[in-house]
């Protein structure tokens, strides 16, 4: 595929010009990223449920501190996120071009059940968060990471670097601090939202979302590639 032409993801039309809808999608769901990521903070303190390299690194802490027992949480924690990106996988392949819609749908189930399962609200969000990762992975020529940062501000950064050399850049290297933007401000956006309402309050709004963006793929399938 090359860089003019039509990607996976839908986000770039034939002859490499961004398509404005499409990229607001994938926007809107590192927005809702952010903002679950916020909602498990909230329930595990210092864990995250799509920040696995910062849970890698809290593993560690913990097993060379001797303390099994969190290291095991831990452990399961990115368990529980891999199995979900091995079924969002599976989700994607069986749904076809119709995946971005089919996974965002499973997503806004897995956002609701944790709305109303306190006791499991940390475990379901790590796992719907592996699933959204199949949701997109790439906005036309760029790939997305929806879930987590690191990518992102590296891409963006290596752009912002060429272009001061006076290299040409990766094509809309630029969006990649838009969805950087986006995945802080759904973080902020959760934060303000727990100081005044319930978590599960939260979630269901989280799931509306999720529910709303699903619909939106549906009505606007993927272009053949």
């Amino acid at each position: 595929m090359t860089r003019a032409g039509v990607t996976r993801a839908g986000v770039t039309r034939e002859g490499g010009q961004p398509d404005a809808v499409a990229f607001l999608l994938a926007c809107a769901m590192a927005f809702l990223a952010g903002a679950t990521d916020v909602c498990g903070l909230f329930r595990l303190r210092d864990l995250f449920v799509s920040f696995m390299s910062g849970n890698t690194t809290m593993l560690a802490l913990a097993l060379g501190q001797g303390h099994l027992g969190r290291a095991m949480m831990i452990a399961g924690l990115i368990g529980l996120f891999m199995a979900g990106a091995f079924v969002g996988t599976v989700i994607a392949v069986m749904a076809g071009r119709r995946h971005l819609g089919v996974v965002t749908l499973v997503v806004a189930v897995m956002l609701a059940a944790a709305a109303f399962r306190p006791v499991t609200t940390a475990g379901v969000l790590a796992v719907a968060m592996g699933i959204l990762n199949a949701a997109m992975h790439r906005a036309g020529a760029v790939g997305v990471s929806l879930t987590y940062v690191t990518g992102v501000l590296v891409k963006f950064a290596q752009g912002l670097g060429h272009v001061a050399c006076g290299r040409p850049p990766d094509p809309f290297w630029y969006l990649q601090g838009v969805l950087w933007l986006a995945l802080l401000a759904g973080a902020a956006a959760a934060t303000l939202a727990l100081l005044a309402r319930p978590i599960g309050n939260v979630l269901l709004a989280l799931s509306l979302l999720a529910l709303l963006l699903a619909l939106v793929a549906a009505f606007r399938p993927e272009r053949p590639e």
